[in-house]
């Protein structure tokens, strides 16, 4: 039997079903598109409804456009996707409302359809007023050409800032904010200008009840087991820029001692891969939290969909995190 996602509503202003994972499919591109087109398929199969991708995650959209059309799913599927990564990855500022109406009216027609379900902006910048940013976005709202609005990559009090203007001329806010959260616990930032969600972060998530779609839920790949304690010795000589990056954000003692006990606990659980447990343990979080996954084979795609059945006890949940 095929195991399923199931789904609840969750996202203020989308009268869709939200599946437990999203997809992430800031990779995909053209030249390997039956591939992506096939995990699409089961993605849609297992009960999948959410999608993430933006104008800049190369020819993502266009992928995710071509299939909506091919299986006629846009109906079913809740798309999110971003816009104003501007120079140095952050939103611009000089020419923010024309950067806006250029990138949306591009991810329509990359998407192929005439709205978009969660509209977010890529990553802040303080320079920017919060009002001159909602004002423009609550255009999208009143075109019908988005149904809501979300925030990657902000800290928390920037968005505090900016839903308090919203409520106070009446406008809509950011209802989904997509932060990086994981086990394994992130020393700094990954590239410049990204968030992770930390202790204060989660309780601001329990007490106004918007959900978090985290991006790499699963420590980007750190416990596939493939970075080594050794690898750290050796950073210097590691030509890969993402591997070395990984070697300096991710491989820690800490993290290390969190991947041997997702790996002792997953095979106390019945052959559950420490990826799976860290998964699990991001599922079991007591906020609304929809984990961004990103597996590049269908098997892998199984394995993560697999890990939302896994039950972990408080006790197991604090372990894995180093809380006793």
């Amino acid at each position: 039997m095929v195991a399923r996602l199931e789904s609840k509503a969750l996202f203020q202003g989308i009268d869709k079903p939200v599946s437990d994972l999203a997809l992430g499919t800031a990779f995909y591109r053209s030249g390997e598109k039956e591939k992506w087109l096939g995990i699409l398929d089961d993605f849609l199969e297992r009960g999948g409804t959410v999608m993430d991708t933006a104008s800049a995650y190369g020819d993502s959209e266009a992928v995710i456009g071509e299939w909506l059309e091919a299986r006629r799913a846009r109906d079913q599927m809740i798309i999110i996707t971003k816009c104003a990564s501007g120079e140095d990855s952050i939103l611009p500022g000089e020419n923010f409302e024309e950067v806006v109406t250029r990138e949306s009216e591009q991810s329509l027609e990359s998407l192929r359809t005439d709205y978009i379900d969660v509209y977010m902006l890529h990553r802040d910048n303080p320079a920017v007023p919060v009002g001159r940013i909602l004002d423009r976005l609550n255009q999208e709202l009143d075109w019908g050409r988005v149904h809501a609005l979300g925030a990657s990559n902000w800290t928390y009090s920037g968005i505090d800032e900016a839903n308090a203007y919203a409520q106070k001329h009446s406008l809509g806010g950011f209802g989904v904010v997509s932060n990086n959260l994981s086990l394994g616990d992130a020393a700094g930032p990954f590239y410049r200008g990204l968030v992770s969600t930390d202790t204060s972060g989660e309780r601001w998530h329990q007490q106004t009840g918007i959900p978090l779609v985290p991006w790499s839920s699963q420590a980007a790949g750190f416990f596939t087991g493939r970075y080594t304690p050794a690898m750290r010795d050796q950073r210097d000589s590691i030509e890969d820029p993402f591997t070395r990056r990984m070697v300096e954000i991710y491989c820690t003692d800490e993290n290390f001692e969190r991947l041997r006990r997702a790996q002792t606990l997953g095979k106390k659980k019945g052959s559950y891969s420490a990826v799976q447990i860290a998964l699990g343990w991001l599922l079991h979080k007591s906020f609304a939290v929809v984990p961004i996954v990103g597996p590049h084979t269908r098997e892998k795609l199984a394995s993560c969909v697999d890990a939302v059945s896994l039950e972990l006890t408080d006790a197991e949940l604090g372990w894995l995190n180093l809380e006793e």
